[in-house]
């Protein structure tokens, strides 16, 4: 399950070279399931590509996690993994058994991105 809290929609999102998926922008997101996925424990290579209208600057730029993602348990019967990709580019991975939920993380990042007046989350743009 991939949510992605950035006000554009991202692509080719890669956990290992693993396709984790596509996501609309926040808060179109969270919707989709990729199934036959398998992950091993440990550090994660996380990158996507920035899609959106036409005109947007970095359409189709290849974005790496700024932080070093870790897989470092999963609880007993997990079925879902949960992939937040936030604005400032960090990602965290949630194993969990039941269906995921946003995160408080990305709702309060979007919160204060939106109070701040950016129309765009993507700090690089």
């Amino acid at each position: 399950m991939l949510f992605n809290y950035l006000n554009r929609p991202i692509f080719e999102v890669l956990i290992d070279g693993k396709d984790s998926g596509v996501s609309s922008p926040y808060p179109n997101t969270g919707g989709g399931t990729i199934s036959g996925v398998t992950l091993e424990l440990g550090p994660k290579i996380v990158h996507w590509r920035l899609d959106g209208p036409e005109s947007m600057p970095r359409n189709g730029d290849r974005v790496n996690a700024t932080n070093a993602p870790t897989l470092s348990s999963v609880p007993d019967g997990a079925c879902f993994l949960a992939v937040h990709i936030y604005p400032d580019y960090t990602v965290e991975l949630i194993p969990t058994v039941h269906y995921p939920q946003e995160t408080d993380k990305g709702l309060e990042m979007q919160k204060e991105y939106r109070r701040r007046g950016h129309p765009d989350t993507s700090p690089m743009l």
